[in-house]
């Protein structure tokens, strides 16, 4: 076998090998735990009590908003109780880059396939009413 022929043939089979890898691996992602987490959160289906949604009023925004801004939001696993039962409790704050541009924290509760949030905690000064 000549250079070239050999060359052809090694050519082909690292073509091959490429498509098996990418057809094994090639959708996955690198996130860490607390981004898969926050992923997970905002893709379930929200319930929100009376009081947030007055919060969320307050703060102007509605929940599909609150859902696209929660990508700039963290877990702060050192306050949260995950195994907390029935539902686990995370409490979610903006990432250290985004703190700034989000005046509110809250608690999320991850109960089974549904995210519920109870309170909104407003940071500074506001003057929301909710009860």
């Amino acid at each position: 076998m000549k250079f070239l022929q050999r060359l052809k043939f090694y050519g082909v089979g690292f073509g091959i090998g490429l498509l098996i890898v990418y057809a094994m691996f090639g959708t996955r992602s690198c996130v860490t735990p607390n981004q898969q987490k926050m992923q997970e959160l905002v893709f379930q289906y929200f319930k929100l009590s009376d009081k947030a949604n007055c919060k969320l009023k307050c703060l102007m925004k509605n929940e599909q908003l609150l859902k696209i801004e929660l990508r700039h939001f963290e877990v702060n696993y050192d306050l949260s109780t995950v195994r907390k039962e029935p539902c686990g409790e995370y409490f979610v704050q903006p990432q250290k880059e985004f703190e700034k541009n989000y005046n509110y924290k809250l608690v999320m509760y991850d109960c089974d396939t549904i995210t519920r949030i109870d309170d909104i905690s407003i940071i500074g000064t506001s003057t929301c009413n909710c009860q």
